[in-house]
Protein backbone atom coordinates (compact mmCIF):
# COMPACT_ATOMS: atom_id res chain seq x y z
CA UNK A 1 0.00 0.00 0.00
CA UNK A 2 1.39 3.32 -1.22
CA UNK A 3 0.32 6.80 0.33
CA UNK A 4 1.30 10.12 -1.09
CA UNK A 5 -0.23 13.36 -1.90
CA UNK A 6 -1.30 14.49 -5.18
CA UNK A 7 -4.20 16.58 -7.20
CA UNK A 8 -6.87 14.71 -7.88
CA UNK A 9 -7.97 16.70 -10.64
CA UNK A 10 -5.43 15.44 -13.02
CA UNK A 11 -7.48 12.20 -13.15
CA UNK A 12 -10.88 13.15 -12.31
CA UNK A 13 -11.50 12.83 -16.03
CA UNK A 14 -10.28 9.57 -16.15
CA UNK A 15 -12.46 7.91 -13.12
CA UNK A 16 -14.50 4.75 -13.76
CA UNK A 17 -17.16 4.49 -10.96
CA UNK A 18 -18.64 1.34 -12.43
CA UNK A 19 -15.57 -1.11 -12.10
CA UNK A 20 -16.47 -4.72 -10.82
CA UNK A 21 -13.32 -5.80 -8.92
CA UNK A 22 -14.40 -9.54 -9.35
CA UNK A 23 -13.35 -9.22 -12.94
CA UNK A 24 -10.83 -6.71 -13.43
CA UNK A 25 -8.11 -8.72 -14.78
CA UNK A 26 -10.52 -10.17 -17.95
CA UNK A 27 -9.94 -8.84 -21.02
CA UNK A 28 -10.41 -6.64 -22.03
CA UNK A 29 -8.96 -4.87 -19.42
CA UNK A 30 -9.89 -1.58 -18.54
CA UNK A 31 -7.33 1.57 -18.16
CA UNK A 32 -8.27 4.49 -15.95
CA UNK A 33 -8.46 5.37 -12.62
CA UNK A 34 -11.36 4.64 -9.76
CA UNK A 35 -11.47 4.21 -6.13
CA UNK A 36 -11.46 1.74 -3.79
CA UNK A 37 -11.50 0.89 0.05
CA UNK A 38 -8.23 -0.72 0.70
CA UNK A 39 -8.46 -2.81 3.91
CA UNK A 40 -5.15 -3.75 5.54
CA UNK A 41 -4.54 -4.94 9.36
CA UNK A 42 -8.20 -3.94 10.31
CA UNK A 43 -8.16 -0.56 9.60
CA UNK A 44 -10.08 0.88 5.98
CA UNK A 45 -8.48 3.59 3.90
CA UNK A 46 -9.88 4.86 0.60
CA UNK A 47 -7.47 4.61 -2.23
CA UNK A 48 -6.96 5.75 -5.71
CA UNK A 49 -6.92 2.70 -7.84
CA UNK A 50 -5.05 3.34 -10.93
CA UNK A 51 -5.39 0.67 -13.63
CA UNK A 52 -3.23 -0.20 -16.60
CA UNK A 53 -3.09 -2.92 -18.88
CA UNK A 54 -0.98 -5.13 -16.99
CA UNK A 55 -1.59 -4.44 -13.37
CA UNK A 56 -3.32 -1.91 -10.48
CA UNK A 57 -1.79 -0.46 -7.90
CA UNK A 58 -3.90 1.55 -5.10
CA UNK A 59 -2.83 4.39 -3.01
CA UNK A 60 -3.95 5.23 -0.07
CA UNK A 61 -5.19 9.22 0.25
CA UNK A 62 -4.11 11.78 2.87
CA UNK A 63 -7.65 13.07 3.27
CA UNK A 64 -9.88 10.10 4.30
CA UNK A 65 -13.81 10.04 4.80
CA UNK A 66 -15.32 9.15 8.41
CA UNK A 67 -14.08 5.89 9.25
CA UNK A 68 -17.56 5.01 9.74
CA UNK A 69 -18.64 5.40 6.01
CA UNK A 70 -15.49 2.77 4.91
CA UNK A 71 -16.78 0.15 7.07
CA UNK A 72 -20.32 0.22 6.22
CA UNK A 73 -19.57 0.04 2.42
CA UNK A 74 -17.80 -2.90 3.50
CA UNK A 75 -20.17 -4.76 5.56
CA UNK A 76 -23.28 -3.52 3.23
CA UNK A 77 -21.88 -5.92 0.78
CA UNK A 78 -21.06 -9.10 3.21
CA UNK A 79 -16.93 -7.87 3.44
CA UNK A 80 -15.10 -9.03 6.27
CA UNK A 81 -13.47 -6.42 8.63
CA UNK A 82 -10.68 -8.75 9.37
CA UNK A 83 -9.85 -9.78 5.65
CA UNK A 84 -6.87 -8.05 4.13
CA UNK A 85 -8.40 -7.15 0.74
CA UNK A 86 -9.79 -4.26 -1.64
CA UNK A 87 -13.65 -3.37 -1.76
CA UNK A 88 -15.81 -0.89 -4.17
CA UNK A 89 -16.87 1.99 -3.16
CA UNK A 90 -20.68 2.51 -2.28
CA UNK A 91 -22.68 5.12 -3.41
CA UNK A 92 -22.29 7.51 0.04
CA UNK A 93 -18.83 7.02 -0.45
CA UNK A 94 -19.12 8.00 -3.93
CA UNK A 95 -20.69 11.39 -3.08
CA UNK A 96 -18.10 11.91 -0.16
CA UNK A 97 -15.54 11.87 -2.92
CA UNK A 98 -17.06 14.39 -5.16
CA UNK A 99 -18.02 16.58 -2.39
CA UNK A 100 -14.57 16.36 -0.55
CA UNK A 101 -11.61 15.25 -2.87
CA UNK A 102 -13.23 16.47 -6.80
CA UNK A 103 -14.32 20.04 -8.44
CA UNK A 104 -17.58 18.05 -9.76
CA UNK A 105 -20.83 18.72 -9.07
CA UNK A 106 -23.14 15.81 -8.53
Amino acid sequence: MNRESFDLSCVEENICWDVNLEREFMRPRRTGYSFVIDLCDGIPRLALYRMKINHSTSTTLNRQPPRGLLVKAITNRNGSMSADNIYPIDDEVRKWIEQNLLNTKS
